[in-house]
């Protein structure tokens, strides 16, 4: 049969690229599919079908039949495992604020069908559920406590409706999943992100096709062979928050023997495991002078041996777009600290941005091949850039400002300084650029005011602008505390990730902080995670669970909902 179906497909290509004048049949066709034109090449213009046609042979445009018409093929959608092919993947997703990314099948379950009320009962954050059941006609019917019901007509509408505080629980197919959501796991299985067996995964579609005419009969192989959906083959980006493996995390490391000691185990096994793993920087990396130790000092260093670390997670990237990238421990060095950070990360195989020995350098992007996908990184800085900028001539980091004049003018931290003086025309026109060169485009940004959950008014300017400009993913830091995430468009912004490693215990939220997870299917951002984590004993990250997970998660939420929706 996959024979016939074969020949019948190569058939029909052949006789299209002679006969229509219209686009090709492939236009439009999902991932995977192969190029099947509607019908007969004996002469039928289309083939009449009945039935719910699957989304994989949409772009046939088949004709549906007519009341007293025999239809050529009629398809059948089944919940009965045993018959039928899967033609859609479905998807449990939840709020994006209910903290939940994974379930068991009895909690999903009891979810559904109301058994379960609030998301605390399943390891969420407390808050009441919202279910949204499927009704006949694929319309959904969403069920509120203490509200009357809501009638949805479509997919869209219930996505516009599950707000990130919604509480809504509810089953899609996958290709309306969207970053706005958070897909879950289900039994260890996790369709979207690619892990665990998909053929075990339980919410399919599956559609049987039968046919009753000649035209119907002859085209029938090709038609089964194209109709059955795959997998999807995703490609996941993480990133970290800053990295500093310096003064009392240098000292700690040292004591333990180890330089991969701060990331060896499943945190590390974790970032190695993504296609793409991003770090942001913030100090150097040098053997000019020697670091200084556990001692009161804004001075950030570490010695070469820290790689070992990134090598061991797998780091494939970097920025060093940071205000730290020039610190040079008991010596002075100038650029020399920058430039050999530079020298150091090539030579362990990870690629950076933000920093160069010229203002193109440190404006390039850092572009990555995965799976046919090609991925740009940029990297830029707003903290000590007014000092620090790279120029035609000189080293230095990728300055976020066109120009600083104002804020030095002003004698203050440019981050201090309100966003008017915040000029973004070379940052939209670099981003808009790499976005014409390749499939995604990843922003990570130095940028915002320190020890808060708030976004500064520069860094909404400026991580909106990324995303308005191109980007895919916008990821800031600086703040060495979590802070609010958003959703524009298609595009998730996550304003600070907070410290990943460092030695800072002024407060609780010093310590804390989440790696972002972002999944992307055929070029597009599909859904985000996030996975919290401790730094204990100063130097080493651990992924963090229960009553402390849900507090990193509720401090980036409770800050997200207090966004303004104005950009400054």
């Amino acid at each position: 049969m996959l024979f016939v179906a074969a020949l019948f497909v190569s058939s029909v290509v052949l006789f299209r690229s002679r006969h229509d004048d219209g686009p090709s049949a492939a236009e439009g066709a999902p991932p995977g599919a192969e190029p099947v034109a509607s019908p007969d090449i004996r002469g039928a213009a289309r083939l009449f079908v009945a039935g719910k046609v699957p989304r994989t042979l949409s772009y046939l445009q088949l004709a549906s039949a007519s009341p007293g018409r025999t239809a050529d093929i009629t398809f059948v959608v089944s919940d009965d495992l045993e018959h039928g092919v899967v033609t859609a993947f479905l998807v449990p997703v939840a709020a994006l604020f209910t903290g939940v990314d994974m379930l068991t099948s009895d909690q999903l379950s009891g979810l559904l069908s109301g058994a379960i009320l609030d998301w605390a009962d399943v390891s969420g954050l407390h808050g009441p559920v919202s279910r949204a059941t499927r009704a006949p006609g694929g319309s959904f019917t969403v069920f509120q406590p203490g509200s009357p019901d809501r009638l949805m007509a479509n997919f869209s509408e219930l996505l516009t409706a599950m707000t990130p505080d919604s509480g809504i629980v509810a089953v899609v197919p996958l290709e309306d999943v969207r970053p706005a959501v958070m897909a879950i796991s289900i039994d260890g299985i996790d369709i979207v992100r690619g892990r665990g067996d998909a053929s075990a995964w339980p919410y399919v579609e599956r559609t049987s096709a039968t046919a009753a005419t000649k035209a119907g009969r002859e085209a029938l192989p090709a038609i089964l062979a194209v109709m059955r959906v795959q997998p999807p083959r995703p490609v996941t980006v993480v990133a970290t928050g800053d990295i500093l493996q310096s003064r009392c995390s240098l000292t700690q490391i040292r004591a333990t023997g180890d330089w991969g000691a701060a990331l060896r185990g499943p945190v590390a096994e974790y970032l190695a495991s993504a296609d793409l793993a991003l770090g942001s920087l913030d100090g150097s990396i040098q053997d000019v002078s020697e670091p200084f130790g556990c001692i009161a000092t804004t001075n950030l260093t570490s010695p070469p041996e820290v790689l070992e670390a990134l090598t061991i997670a797998g780091f494939d990237e970097i920025t060093v777009a940071t205000n730290h990238i020039f610190d040079c421990g008991e010596a002075a060095c100038g650029t020399k600290a920058l430039l050999q950070t530079l020298h150091f990360l090539e030579g362990a195989g990870i690629k950076h941005v933000g920093g160069g020995a010229t203002l193109e350098e440190a404006l390039a992007p850092a572009i990555f091949a995965v799976r046919g996908l090609r991925i740009g990184v940029l990297g830029f800085d707003d903290v000590a850039a007014q000092d620090l900028e790279a120029t035609d001539t000189s080293p230095g980091t990728a300055p976020l400002d066109d120009d600083y004049k104002e804020e030095r003018a002003a004698g203050e931290p440019a981050f201090f300084r309100p966003a008017a003086e915040l000029s973004l025309a070379r940052f939209k026109e670099r981003i808009a650029r790499l976005k014409s060169q390749v499939d995604i485009v990843v922003v990570q940004v130095q940028s915002g005011t320190e020890d808060t959950h708030t976004p500064s008014p520069r860094s909404l300017k400026a991580l909106r602008a990324a995303a308005e400009n191109g980007a895919d993913l916008v990821v800031g830091n600086q703040a060495h505390w979590v802070q609010a995430i958003e959703t524009r468009g298609n595009t998730f912004v996550a304003y600070a990730l907070g410290n990943f490693i460092f030695d800072q215990v002024h407060t609780p939220e010093h310590t804390q902080g989440y790696l972002l997870e972002a999944t992307f299917i055929d070029k597009r951002l599909v859904v985000v995670r996030f996975v919290p984590y401790q730094i204990e004993d100063r130097y080493r990250p651990v992924f963090a669970t229960g009553a402390l997970r849900l507090k990193i998660l509720g401090d980036v939420f409770k800050a997200a909902k207090a966004l303004p929706e104005r950009t400054p």
